[in-house]
């Protein structure tokens, strides 16, 4: 589910349309929408990387690319542009270039609008009828909402460095370890929360898509409570969930104590190996929303971010050095 991006399926045309408001300029989306180099990483749906073999951008020229998905499974693509009008409007028809088994045949737009320095941008598949469009409807209509997430989340970082927070710390521990810390529910109720706090994981369905409800009790009593949504599961390597307060029974809410703190967040877990008995754990903040009033309050709280984090990795890193 998307907190900002939304789907129109019109009754009279066979299209499927996505659409979504960006925090950022409509030439800097342009840019990153018609880069092989920036295309790669956040191009379809949740978990999907992408190897470029050609980009030729031109009327009449072709971008010639693989989709991988997080099954593994590998989709050939082939767009021919039919109209390049920079900063607006990218239209092209797309197949498989005769490679592979699924030739899906559409015609695609993406057009963009400027909006008082904001983007919203327009992600049109436009099927030959109604039938063939009902037909993929059931796995679009999600995946192009989980692009524009992506998108979003792309290029928050630089129309704004500070909607980016990062920290890193390395452990005397192995890949598969570390992965397994940051994971399994077991080890994460022994770390995952604030100095004192106790952790309470009343449900979690770890898989793409699935979700976690999880709360905190501080050391005065008082509840916490979160809710994560997986995007991205890819053992040893990366953690990607959406990151929100919640209430006792999963509903979305404000921070109980900051009610301008962004309603969704995107966490980025990273593990990188730096020897067989040495890994870095590097965790990302990322704010991609447009409302004033949250990216400032996400601005202003790096110092805090960091505060908090620190004493979670502390909390983590003794846990792994007993052995546990």
């Amino acid at each position: 589910m998307s907190l900002l991006a939304q789907t129109i399926l019109l009754k009279d045309k066979p299209q499927i349309i996505s659409t979504r408001l960006l925090a950022a300029p409509r030439e800097l989306v342009w840019k990153v929408l018609t880069t092989p180099e920036h295309l790669q990483h956040f191009w379809g749906p949740d978990g999907f990387t992408n190897s470029y073999k050609s980009f030729d951008l031109r009327v009449g020229g072709e971008a010639r690319f693989t989709m991988h998905g997080p099954d593994g499974t590998d989709y050939p693509n082939r767009f021919v542009f039919l109209t390049i009008d920079p900063p607006h409007l990218l239209r092209f028809e797309h197949d498989n270039g005769g490679e592979g088994d699924n030739d899906h045949k559409f015609t695609g737009e993406l057009e963009l609008t400027d909006e008082g320095g904001k983007t919203r941008i327009e992600l049109r598949l436009i099927e030959k009828s109604m039938e063939a469009r009902d037909a993929i409807a059931q796995f679009a209509v999600e995946g192009g909402l989980q692009n524009l997430d992506r998108l979003a989340v792309y290029v928050a970082p630089m129309a704004a460095a500070k909607n980016l927070f990062e920290i890193e710390r390395s452990f005397p521990v192995s890949l598969e370890r570390l992965y397994q810390a940051c994971a399994s529910e077991e080890d994460l109720k022994h770390w995952m929360a604030p100095a004192g706090a106790k952790v309470i994981i009343t449900s979690r369905d770890f898989r793409a898509g699935g979700i976690c409800l999880y709360g905190n009790v501080l050391p005065n009593g008082t509840e916490m409570w979160g809710r994560q949504t997986f995007k991205e599961i890819t053992p040893n390597k990366r953690l990607v969930y959406a990151q929100s307060f919640a209430d006792k029974a999963g509903n979305l809410a404000a921070h109980p104590m900051a009610p301008t703190w962004p309603k969704e967040m995107l966490t980025v877990m990273e593990f990188i190996p730096e020897g067989p008995k040495q890994t870095k754990l590097k965790i990302s903040w990322i704010y991609s929303g447009i409302d004033k009033a949250e990216a400032a309050t996400f601005h202003a709280a790096h110092e805090g971010m960091k505060g908090g984090w620190t004493g979670s990795l502390d909390t983590l890193q003794a846990y792994l050095a007993k052995g546990a």
